[in-house]
């Protein structure tokens, strides 16, 4: 049997929907990657997206998928095949090209990587995860609503954009590209908005099918609305519509060290339910 890599943009970042779907229904509790990870990659123009997406086929059959993220490489690996030597080997010829990459604790590729040098990130992230049920699905607020229209969509990203100033360059037309995605779906792209208008907090969240572990990325607080509750409900209202999709559950990964946004999403009811950890290259320091 043969494996080989296909490495592209925006077209090849539809065909990993499909498998990164059916492996989030097999192994809901990892932190591997997910496709609502790709939706939310596609907000950015084409020239960066070049080579962003990669596929590992074995005998045409996906077996572990990629996105590349500057420095960093996350992945994600079918589960029959997490202990395959022979992807492992596949997958660590192209990590040496990337100062980090995300390998799942207990996978072949991890234990290879380990073995010829490299070293855990000394900053790990949070996993958290919640089941979603009828409860959830009943839950209604009645000033939070998905995105609609071009005003909605500059809140919306407006909100983005203070929530992680100075950094998110989160502007409309990265929204409409994000839109355009295979991924993306409107019902979970919420904002909610004050008595006087006002939007406060926005958080999206992504369907990988029913019976499926949906994630939700990115989630903020706009800077003047901040410590008012606003976060944990549009965190709720998209748990809410996913339940209501069918979605099984909800997790959320986050730096360790940001103990605001953990806390944050403690409240809306999801629990830690482990840490991960990079791998870094030999030579890199963290």
């Amino acid at each position: 049997m043969t494996i080989t890599l296909r490495r592209g943009g925006r077209e090849l970042a539809r065909a990993l929907v499909g498998p990164l779907d059916a492996w989030t229904e097999q192994a809901p509790l990892t932190a591997n990657l997910h496709s609502g990870d790709v939706g939310w990659h596609l907000r950015l123009a084409d020239p960066g997206l070049d080579d962003a997406f990669l596929l590992w086929e074995r005998d045409g059959e996906p077996v572990a998928v990629g996105l590349a993220e500057d420095v960093v490489l996350r992945t994600a690996v079918a589960p029959a095949h997490d202990r395959s030597a022979e992807l492992a080997e596949a997958l660590a010829g192209v990590m040496v090209e990337f100062e980090y990459v995300d390998a799942l604790g207990g996978s072949a590729v991890r234990r290879l990587l380990l073995e010829r040098g490299w070293s855990v990130d000394p900053d790990p992230w949070v996993l958290l995860y919640r089941e979603l049920g009828p409860d959830d699905a009943r839950r209604t607020d009645p000033d939070t609503r998905p995105v609609e229209g071009e005003a909605d969509v500059a809140a919306r990203t407006a909100v983005q954009r203070s929530a992680f100033a100075p950094g998110s360059t989160f502007q409309p037309e990265l929204w409409h590209r994000m839109a355009e995605g295979p991924t993306y779906d409107r019902r979970f792209d919420q904002v909610t908005w004050t008595p006087e208008g006002e939007a406060a907090a926005a958080a999206t969240g992504w369907f990988a099918g029913v019976g499926r572990c949906a994630i939700l990325e990115p989630v903020g607080t706009h800077a003047a609305h901040r410590r008012s509750g606003y976060g944990r409900r549009v965190n709720l209202a998209v748990m809410a519509a996913l339940a209501r999709a069918g979605a099984s559950a909800v997790r959320v990964q986050t730096p360790a060290a940001n103990t605001g946004a953990v806390k944050a999403y403690e409240s809306c009811g999801l629990r830690h339910v482990d840490w991960t950890t990079a791998l870094m290259r030999p030579g890199e320091s963290g």
